[in-house]
């Protein structure tokens, strides 16, 4: 716990940074800026992607997505902090105006669950691990691919 700061100002503390992370980087894709938000040594691990990687990988993953989704956003549904650890649960949203990951563009809106666990300490972000509900996804996917070809 940082000196003179009560656990519950803490939590707080680490819930504001998580949220003012995703804000920059996944919604405004201002990496630098978010560069400040991390440890040197950040790590970012998702369910869909092979390797951990750090925050210039993490950037480019982003710059992708939002490249081939020009409405994208990401809506922090709920974000919950015990200790050293905030979970956030968001909303990926977006539709795909080219093809990216096998998927096929579509005008319709495709929405994506994620349940991130991130590692703070002392005001820093030291890493997240996110687990997305590709299964829904597909779903998704399918169903427009059903309706696409009516």
């Amino acid at each position: 716990m940082l000196q003179g700061v009560s656990m519950d100002e803490q939590l707080e503390g680490n819930k504001r940074l998580v949220r003012q992370f995703i804000e920059l980087t996944w919604n405004q894709g201002r990496h630098r800026l978010a560069a400040s938000l991390v440890s040197p040594q950040f790590s970012y691990q998702a369910s869909m992607i092979e390797s951990p990687m750090g925050l210039s990988g993490m950037g480019s993953l982003i710059d992708s997505i939002r490249d081939v989704m020009d409405d994208f956003a990401v809506l922090v549904d709920d974000l919950l902090a015990e200790g050293d650890q905030v979970v956030s649960q968001s909303t990926f949203t977006g539709s795909l105006r080219r093809p990216f990951m096998g998927f096929e563009p579509t005008d319709r809106i495709i929405a994506l669950n994620a349940v991130t666990f991130w590692q703070v300490r002392r005001g820093s972000i030291q890493s997240a691990q996110s687990l997305l509900d590709s299964a829904d996804l597909m779903h998704q996917a399918a169903r427009i691919s059903h309706v696409a070809n009516f």
